[in-house]
């Protein structure tokens, strides 16, 4: 429980006890609140704002006196009551508190994901409520809500019947009846009445979105976290809606979020805004070199700081020649024309002065232009001084022409935009000699990133597969932040920006260079099941010997190290070096990882930076452990190799005291030598600092 949380327990409990003073012989009948509490109950310090509302409207007044009472509270702290102060809420969360308790030991599972039209039946199911409530009240001049109330069974029908004795009638027993349907209810579904029942949370929920009290976001990316969905009681996308009208102001999310990004501030009707929450600097567009090579990784870790300009030197071509982080401008920006010279013009200024926009891609106008073959028969108005062209083409960036786009696994599902990539990741891509696995798992083809495309159609090295989310096979990735990347098997942690996409194969490429496949052939003898070479088709290219080891660089045989063929093979035969050199380890065992897959599945997205030494025992244990632990993950917990010898800053720099290392957080890390029982630990506590 945290600390939100148990400050709200405690809120609640004192208004529990301050609403029903009635047993020191307190008495406020005349006063109200935006409470759900019987005042028919022998405690009772105050009335019912429901029950005001029913006598009200039956003798033919106004509500003036409870609808100001409520909308008071309303405007200043929104829905806030329901969560910290009202008694049936409490013991709606007092079932969920039991209800958590028998769901410790069980298989941990995430939330689904709520359907829209579930967020929208929630407030007009309230609003049916309230207004049957008033009608009934008005044609049968009585408080029929007030009859069939669960709160006034608790603490008015209960109490009466203990004191003057058991008497049966046909309202006691709808009344027992709707609440033992209710108390079922709310062990399926939390807050069951709050969510889809309750006639004074149909006033409260809209006022969220005008209250001086609101929850804000602070903008920054969330990685597909998630936490504060699944704490929610009501099943509220936080980050989309955080004010949304089913929202009781609990913050459970707030309470629980890993980095800070959710904080309740106040918004004076849009005139005066208080955030918690800094406001962003903006952006200043930057031209950054991904900075680690194939020889080691990570080299420095400093971004590259662009050269800024003020606005006023930044002209119509500046601002147009370069996107963020070195990223050509894609289209619907044209490129004009004028006597055969090019420029880079948005869309706006192309209409303006006239300017055929060209039929041919931007990589074969570049490739014409070199070679002297661009045609010269643009027409356009004098609107371009001739010099100020030239001196501007002089600083446009060349890049390497692709004629062939490879068509094997995405042609059919092609998107119409594309995006021009920095020279020096063009020519990265163009050298690239190591296979590279990349799957995308979208709702749809446009969802695809541009950029990932244009990565996919620069090097012959990457073999791309597009997966729909409804395809049987997307079940076993990733889907809670669609789209979905994967490379090498790992999910893709980060923005799909052009510098990211391209670190990350770097990284693969160090590990796929720096890591070789050993068999232990004396383990396969009488392997009459063969599942390495069933779940692989790598191990059908190797030979199989009657002993000794066998040593493959990962480069040699064309393997992505997805770590399948580890899980399954069922003698221990399987395994990876980080080096050259062959370093066995007679004790090494995944077992238990094993047994614990379930538990392994729910962890959330995670990159563990792993700090090995080449050709040492404990390394290999851990790296093949992280091998494991990354596969039954589904690919959520991805992995970088850092060699210690060749990156001692960066060792520094985190305070490793004990080599390997997994590396999160100064907070969340382990080092030293390395177990099962260790690993374990550590996934729980990766498990337990998100959740």
């Amino acid at each position: 429980m945290g600390k939100i949380k148990r400050i709200r327990t405690l809120s609640q409990s004192a208004s529990l006890i301050l609403i029903n003073l009635g047993f020191l012989g307190i008495f406020l009948k005349h006063l109200t609140g935006p409470v759900f509490n019987c005042y028919a109950c022998p405690w009772a310090s105050i009335s019912c704002p429901i029950g005001l509302l029913q006598n009200f409207v039956m003798n033919g007044q106004v509500p003036t006196y409870v609808l100001g009472t409520m909308g008071a509270v309303f405007v200043f702290v929104g829905s806030a009551f329901c969560g910290w102060v009202c008694p049936f809420g409490f013991f709606q969360d007092a079932i969920d508190f039991v209800k958590n308790l028998f769901k410790k030991n069980k298989k941990l599972k995430r939330k689904p994901k709520a359907k829209s039209k579930s967020k929208d039946f929630s407030l007009i199911s309230r609003l049916i409520v309230l207004v049957a409530t008033l009608v009934l009240a008005i044609r049968y001049v009585d408080t029929i809500f007030c009859k069939l109330c669960p709160i006034g069974t608790i603490e008015a029908t209960f109490p009466y019947q203990i004191a003057n004795g058991f008497s049966y009638n046909i309202w006691l027993a709808a009344r027992i009846g709707i609440l033992i349907f209710l108390v079922i209810m709310f062990f399926i579904v939390s807050r069951f009445w709050c969510r889809y029942l309750c006639p004074i949370g149909a006033l409260s929920g809209p006022s969220n979105k005008i209250s001086l009290l609101k929850l804000f976001h602070s903008g920054n990316n969330c990685e597909g976290c998630n936490i504060c969905k699944d704490v929610c009681p009501l099943d509220i996308d936080v980050v989309k809606d955080p004010n949304s009208t089913r929202c009781t102001r609990c913050a459970d999310c707030v309470d629980k979020c890993p980095k800070g990004h959710l904080a309740f501030g106040l918004d004076i009707f849009g005139l005066v805004t208080i955030s918690p929450f800094k406001k962003k600097k903006p952006i200043v567009p930057e031209k950054k070199i991904v900075t680690p090579t194939s020889k080691g990784i990570p080299g420095e870790e400093k971004t590259l700081e662009s050269e800024t300009t003020s606005a006023e030197e930044v002209d119509v071509l500046d601002e147009f020649k370069f996107r963020e982080k070195g990223t050509l401008v894609e289209r619907p920006a044209y490129m004009g024309f004028k006597k055969g010279e090019r420029v880079y013009l948005p869309y706006e200024e192309v209409k303006k002065i006239g300017v055929r926009p060209p039929k041919t891609s931007l990589s074969a106008l570049l490739k014409q232009y070199s070679e002297g073959r661009l045609a010269e028969d643009y027409n356009a108005q004098e609107a371009f001084v001739e010099e100020k062209i030239e001196e501007k083409l002089k600083d446009v960036p060349k890049t390497i022409p692709k004629e062939e786009v490879d068509k094997r696994h995405f042609e059919k599902f092609r998107v119409p935009k594309r995006t021009e990539l920095h020279l020096d990741h063009l020519k990265y891509l163009k050298e690239l000699d190591i296979p590279m696995d990349i799957k995308a798992i979208s709702n749809n083809s446009n969802e695809v990133p541009a950029v990932l495309l244009a990565i996919v159609d620069a090097s012959d090295q990457i073999n791309f597969e597009y997966i729909n989310a409804r395809d049987q096979r997307a079940e076993w990735y990733y889907q809670d932040n669609l789209p979905s990347v994967y490379i090498n098997g790992k999910y893709f942690n980060g923005s799909f920006s052009e510098d990211e996409i391209i670190y990350r194969i770097k990284t693969e490429r160090y590990i796929i260079e720096n890591v070789s496949l050993v068999i232990d052939y004396t383990r396969c003898i009488g392997c009459n099941n063969q599942s390495c070479k069933k779940v692989c088709s790598v191990f059908k290219k190797i030979p199989i010997l009657e002993e000794g080891y066998g040593i493959y660089p990962l480069s040699n045989i064309g393997c992505s190290l997805c770590g399948k063929c580890l899980i399954e093979c069922d003698r221990g035969g399987v395994s990876f070096i980080f080096g050259e050199k062959l370093v066995t380890d007679s004790n090494f065992s995944i077992e238990m990882i094993k047994k614990n897959k379930e538990l392994i599945s729910t962890i959330y997205p995670e990159t563990v930076m792993l700090f090995l030494e080449k050709n040492k025992k404990h390394s290999n244990r851990a790296l093949n452990f992280t091998i494991a632990l990354s596969y039954l993950s589904h690919g959520k917990l991805s992995y970088q190799i850092i060699d210690v010898a060749k990156n001692q800053e960066a060792v520094l720099k985190r305070k490793i005291g004990a080599i390997p290392c997994f590396w999160i957080s100064e907070k969340v890390q382990i080092a030293g030598m390395v177990s099962e029982a260790s690993i374990l630990a550590f996934i729980r506590k990766i498990s337990k600092w998100k959740g």
